[in-house]
């Protein structure tokens, strides 16, 4: 076993070939990306690992039962390799990665299925960030909240909404000369009634849709206000717990960013969410800001102290 290679294993090589017979340029064991993927498409933000089943556990809660030899060694390691699979995973995501596994038996047996899956990875990430360079249209979108509920708009009244039949936050477009915060302080006065009074930026979000213009969103929310609720003309506003939100239409990309609500992190993230027309197609994101500037700044300030 010590023998077994670490880097240019036989499906390695056998994927590898077959990406290049299609023209397409990748890097290998980057150690620019987290995890040091066997493939790697960085521009695309596309990871790629090629599992062994015996180091990678392919089931193995059922075939650990296999192994008889130098238990205390072997199965110690494999669960560590899963464990650790599944912290390159998280964090790659939390990147904005893409990120494929295919097993050794994959690659041998079904080889074409596996290139066809990489090569519609690849053509719908190229389209997601293709679109993405069109956005010419820019939203706010927030949440109010109230003990455990937040105020949901069902979008039932507009004519040709895109949002028909959904519940989402309230905001709108900018108009010439507003910032996002005035913007979203004048939509949540036009559509509530209500007055925002203290908010959290959170994020903007990148809405693409094949049946709509691009957009980009900024999302906040709403942490205390004042005033009184009034009817809205594009839907009808409700205060719905947040445990109960999940289960109401709504965009499907929604269920990513809104359990980023409740999160404490005051870093805004960047989420990118494309769709053809009600299915979600390609996410990238949440992508946090990376603190290392500020770090080195405080660094350096404290060398000066």
């Amino acid at each position: 076993m010590s023998r077994i290679r670490g880097k240019d294993t036989g499906i390695e090589m056998r994927l590898r070939k077959a990406l290049t017979e299609k023209g397409l340029h990748y890097r290998l064991y980057s150690n620019k990306i987290y995890g040091h993927p066997d493939i790697a498409f960085p521009s695309l933000k596309i990871a790629i690992f090629c599992d062994s089943e015996f180091w990678h556990g392919y089931h193995f809660e059922e075939n650990k039962e296999k192994i008889h030899t130098n238990l205390s060694y072997w199965i110690p390691k494999i669960e560590r390799n899963i464990a650790r699979d599944i912290e390159v995973n998280n964090r790659l995501k939390e990147e904005g990665y893409l990120v494929l596994r295919y097993w050794g038996k994959e690659i041998e047996t079904d080889l074409d299925r596996v290139v066809k899956e990489i090569m519609d990875a690849i053509s719908i990430r190229k389209a997601t960030l293709a679109y993405q360079k069109e956005i010419s249209s820019f939203t706010t979108l927030g949440y109010i909240e109230k003990g455990d509920s937040y105020l949901l708009l069902y979008r039932n009244k507009k004519k040709n909404d895109v949002n028909e039949g959904k519940w989402i936050g309230v905001g709108g477009h900018l108009e010439k000369g507003e910032t996002p915060l005035s913007c979203l302080k004048r939509e949540v006065k036009e559509e509530t009634g209500l007055d925002v009074l203290t908010s959290k930026y959170l994020g903007k979000i990148d809405f693409l849709n094949l049946k709509a213009k691009p957009e980009r969103m900024y999302l906040y929310k709403i942490v205390s206000f004042s005033g009184e609720l009034i009817p809205c003309n594009e839907g009808k506003l409700s205060w719905v717990k947040k445990e109960e939100m999940d289960s109401l239409p709504m965009w499907y990309g929604d269920r990513y960013f809104l359990p980023l609500l409740e999160k404490t992190d005051a870093r805004p993230f960047r989420m990118t969410l494309y769709y053809d027309g009600d299915v979600l197609v390609d996410r990238i994101g949440p992508i946090y800001k990376k603190e290392k500037k500020a770090k080195k700044h405080a660094k350096r300030n404290h060398h000066k102290s």
